[in-house]
Protein backbone atom coordinates (compact mmCIF):
# COMPACT_ATOMS: atom_id res chain seq x y z
CA UNK A 1 0.00 0.00 0.00
CA UNK A 2 1.51 3.33 -1.41
CA UNK A 3 0.28 6.14 0.84
CA UNK A 4 1.60 10.21 1.48
CA UNK A 5 2.15 11.31 4.59
CA UNK A 6 2.22 15.25 5.65
CA UNK A 7 3.57 17.23 8.36
CA UNK A 8 1.28 16.78 11.36
CA UNK A 9 0.94 13.42 11.80
CA UNK A 10 5.02 13.08 10.75
CA UNK A 11 5.13 15.29 13.51
CA UNK A 12 2.83 13.68 16.63
CA UNK A 13 3.79 10.17 15.33
CA UNK A 14 7.30 11.23 16.54
CA UNK A 15 6.65 12.89 19.51
CA UNK A 16 5.08 9.64 20.79
CA UNK A 17 7.81 7.68 19.56
CA UNK A 18 5.74 5.97 17.00
CA UNK A 19 6.88 6.54 13.18
CA UNK A 20 7.58 3.07 13.05
CA UNK A 21 4.18 2.42 12.87
CA UNK A 22 4.12 3.85 9.23
CA UNK A 23 6.96 1.63 8.12
CA UNK A 24 5.04 -1.34 9.44
CA UNK A 25 1.35 -0.71 8.43
CA UNK A 26 2.53 0.50 5.27
CA UNK A 27 4.98 -0.89 1.86
CA UNK A 28 5.62 2.56 0.65
CA UNK A 29 5.24 5.80 2.69
CA UNK A 30 5.54 9.52 0.42
CA UNK A 31 6.60 12.52 2.38
CA UNK A 32 6.19 15.97 0.58
CA UNK A 33 8.99 18.04 0.34
CA UNK A 34 7.49 20.68 2.11
CA UNK A 35 6.59 18.80 5.17
CA UNK A 36 10.32 18.09 5.91
CA UNK A 37 10.94 21.77 5.33
CA UNK A 38 8.37 22.82 8.01
CA UNK A 39 9.54 20.14 10.61
CA UNK A 40 13.25 21.40 9.44
CA UNK A 41 12.44 25.14 10.12
CA UNK A 42 13.20 24.94 13.86
CA UNK A 43 15.58 21.95 14.81
CA UNK A 44 14.23 19.07 16.95
CA UNK A 45 14.30 15.82 18.42
CA UNK A 46 11.06 15.06 15.87
CA UNK A 47 13.01 16.53 13.25
CA UNK A 48 15.89 14.26 13.09
CA UNK A 49 13.69 11.61 13.54
CA UNK A 50 11.68 12.36 10.66
CA UNK A 51 14.89 12.68 8.61
CA UNK A 52 16.23 9.99 9.60
CA UNK A 53 13.01 7.78 7.46
CA UNK A 54 14.33 8.63 4.78
CA UNK A 55 17.14 6.41 5.30
CA UNK A 56 14.88 3.58 5.00
CA UNK A 57 13.91 2.27 1.70
CA UNK A 58 10.47 2.32 2.72
CA UNK A 59 10.36 6.39 2.83
CA UNK A 60 10.45 8.61 -0.09
CA UNK A 61 10.61 12.31 -0.42
CA UNK A 62 8.89 13.87 -3.12
CA UNK A 63 8.08 17.11 -4.49
CA UNK A 64 4.63 17.53 -6.07
CA UNK A 65 4.32 18.74 -10.13
CA UNK A 66 3.74 22.79 -10.09
CA UNK A 67 0.78 21.93 -12.35
CA UNK A 68 -1.28 19.73 -9.76
CA UNK A 69 -0.22 22.50 -7.15
CA UNK A 70 -1.81 25.08 -8.96
CA UNK A 71 -5.21 22.96 -9.01
CA UNK A 72 -5.52 23.05 -5.40
CA UNK A 73 -6.91 25.66 -3.76
CA UNK A 74 -4.50 28.32 -2.65
CA UNK A 75 -6.32 28.70 1.03
CA UNK A 76 -5.02 25.22 1.90
CA UNK A 77 -1.67 25.21 4.09
CA UNK A 78 1.51 24.50 1.72
CA UNK A 79 2.02 20.84 3.33
CA UNK A 80 -2.05 20.25 2.82
CA UNK A 81 -1.53 21.34 -1.06
CA UNK A 82 1.73 19.20 -1.65
CA UNK A 83 0.11 15.90 0.20
CA UNK A 84 -2.88 16.32 -1.48
CA UNK A 85 -0.94 16.50 -4.98
CA UNK A 86 1.18 14.00 -4.77
CA UNK A 87 -1.32 11.46 -3.64
CA UNK A 88 -3.38 12.51 -7.09
CA UNK A 89 0.24 12.46 -9.23
CA UNK A 90 1.17 8.98 -7.60
CA UNK A 91 -2.20 7.26 -7.26
CA UNK A 92 -1.86 7.05 -3.89
CA UNK A 93 -3.93 4.78 -1.98
CA UNK A 94 -4.57 6.84 1.38
CA UNK A 95 -3.30 10.11 1.84
CA UNK A 96 -2.63 11.19 5.78
CA UNK A 97 -4.19 14.28 6.91
CA UNK A 98 -5.02 15.48 10.08
CA UNK A 99 -6.16 19.17 8.44
CA UNK A 100 -10.16 19.23 8.26
CA UNK A 101 -10.39 21.39 5.14
CA UNK A 102 -7.51 19.43 3.87
CA UNK A 103 -9.32 16.13 4.44
CA UNK A 104 -12.43 17.31 2.62
CA UNK A 105 -10.41 18.41 -0.11
CA UNK A 106 -8.51 15.00 -0.49
CA UNK A 107 -11.97 13.17 -0.75
CA UNK A 108 -13.51 15.44 -3.06
CA UNK A 109 -10.98 15.05 -5.51
CA UNK A 110 -11.19 10.82 -4.98
CA UNK A 111 -8.98 10.11 -2.19
CA UNK A 112 -9.14 7.63 0.36
CA UNK A 113 -7.98 9.87 3.75
CA UNK A 114 -7.33 8.96 7.56
CA UNK A 115 -5.41 11.17 9.89
CA UNK A 116 -2.72 10.34 13.06
CA UNK A 117 -5.70 8.61 14.93
CA UNK A 118 -6.83 6.88 12.32
CA UNK A 119 -3.02 5.14 12.16
CA UNK A 120 -3.29 4.33 15.69
CA UNK A 121 -6.74 2.28 14.76
CA UNK A 122 -5.00 0.82 12.05
CA UNK A 123 -2.15 -0.03 14.46
CA UNK A 124 -4.50 -1.74 17.19
CA UNK A 125 -6.94 -3.66 14.73
CA UNK A 126 -3.70 -5.46 12.71
CA UNK A 127 -2.67 -6.06 16.63
CA UNK A 128 0.53 -3.79 16.28
CA UNK A 129 -0.06 -2.05 19.32
CA UNK A 130 -2.31 -3.32 21.71
CA UNK A 131 -4.07 0.08 23.32
CA UNK A 132 -5.41 2.68 21.22
CA UNK A 133 -6.09 4.42 24.97
CA UNK A 134 -2.46 4.79 25.81
CA UNK A 135 -1.28 6.13 22.13
CA UNK A 136 -4.14 8.55 22.21
CA UNK A 137 -3.21 9.77 25.56
CA UNK A 138 -0.07 9.95 24.93
CA UNK A 139 -0.96 12.16 21.85
CA UNK A 140 -2.84 14.18 24.14
CA UNK A 141 0.02 14.57 26.17
CA UNK A 142 2.06 15.69 22.97
CA UNK A 143 -0.32 18.29 22.06
CA UNK A 144 -3.00 16.90 19.61
CA UNK A 145 -6.19 18.16 20.58
CA UNK A 146 -8.92 15.49 20.58
CA UNK A 147 -12.50 15.97 21.06
CA UNK A 148 -13.70 14.37 24.39
CA UNK A 149 -16.95 12.68 22.66
CA UNK A 150 -14.77 11.43 19.82
CA UNK A 151 -11.95 9.88 22.07
CA UNK A 152 -14.90 7.58 24.08
CA UNK A 153 -16.34 6.66 20.90
CA UNK A 154 -12.65 5.52 19.87
CA UNK A 155 -12.43 3.84 23.16
CA UNK A 156 -15.84 1.69 22.94
CA UNK A 157 -15.12 1.02 18.90
CA UNK A 158 -11.68 -0.10 19.51
CA UNK A 159 -11.29 -1.19 22.52
CA UNK A 160 -9.19 0.08 25.25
Amino acid sequence: MRVVCNTSPLILLSKIHRLDLLAELYQEVIIPASALDEVGAKPSKEAEQIQALLQSPKFQLRKAMKRTLEGLPPELGRGEREAIALALETMADLVVLDDQQGRCIARERGLSVTGTVGILIEARERGIIPSVRRELDRLIEAGMWIDELFYHRILREFGE
